[in-house]
């Protein structure tokens, strides 16, 4: 059985939760992991670069000089792309990057980069406590205390948002610490935190996670 801590925002271990080896037997599966990174970087590219053709920068149309008897080059325009400030040849134009990927996919990564994280027992569980007030120094006491303060820390919360909204808030002026909801959590931001902090709460929905591949 695989042990994972449970804290309490002072950073004291007040419990543990249990994980069945067997979610974590099988070999992490890269292929899936790679295909929705590179999706995912793909769906956050704007695509708004944007160069003028030699059709679409400014300048005359007319011939600069005539074709023979002067001794220079041939030329036919002042917007040739042969020419400072002409047309730009083959530049990239407004596209879209975007790729789509199947849910299966996308629930098959965020399993990966879970497991992956529970293997490495880079996954750990608190306990939240209703602050009155924001503020910053909780969360960095916490961290401190676990010793994660120079690492990039992923929190995810339940859904219930209200409850959270000062601890969101206290942890938002971290540098290395970013914050996601269960209901919205993707492989990603898993896959490029050094550790993740769950809410208690969330972690009955990582195990249904984890379980899915073995129902099948």
């Amino acid at each position: 059985m695989k042990k994972i801590n449970i804290y309490n925002i002072k950073g004291e271990i007040v419990g543990e939760e249990s994980l069945s080896d067997e979610l974590l037997k099988k070999e992490l599966n890269k292929d899936i992991i790679y295909y929705y990174v590179n999706a995912h970087l793909a769906n956050m590219r704007q695509g708004n670069a944007s160069t003028k053709t030699r059709g679409e920068v400014s300048g005359s149309g007319k011939k600069p000089w005539r074709q023979k008897g002067t001794g220079r080059a041939r030329v036919g325009s002042v917007r040739t792309p042969l020419w400072r400030h002409g047309g730009t040849v083959f530049g990239p134009h407004p596209r879209n990057y975007g790729q789509r990927l199947p849910q299966k996919i996308k629930r098959s990564a965020l399993r990966e980069v879970l497991k992956d994280k529970l293997k490495e027992d880079r996954l750990a569980l608190f306990l939240p406590e209703k602050l009155e007030n924001p503020k910053t120094s909780t969360i960095t006491q916490f961290l401190k205390k676990l010793g994660y303060e120079k690492e990039k820390i992923l929190f995810i919360f339940s859904n219930n948002r209200e409850s959270n909204r000062n601890l969101v808030k206290s942890l938002r002026n971290i540098s290395l610490v970013t914050y996601d909801f269960s209901n919205k959590l993707n492989a990603y931001s898993v896959l490029k935190s050094d550790r993740v902090i769950a809410e208690n709460e969330v972690f009955n929905s990582i195990k249904q996670c984890l379980g899915e591949e073995n129902d099948r």
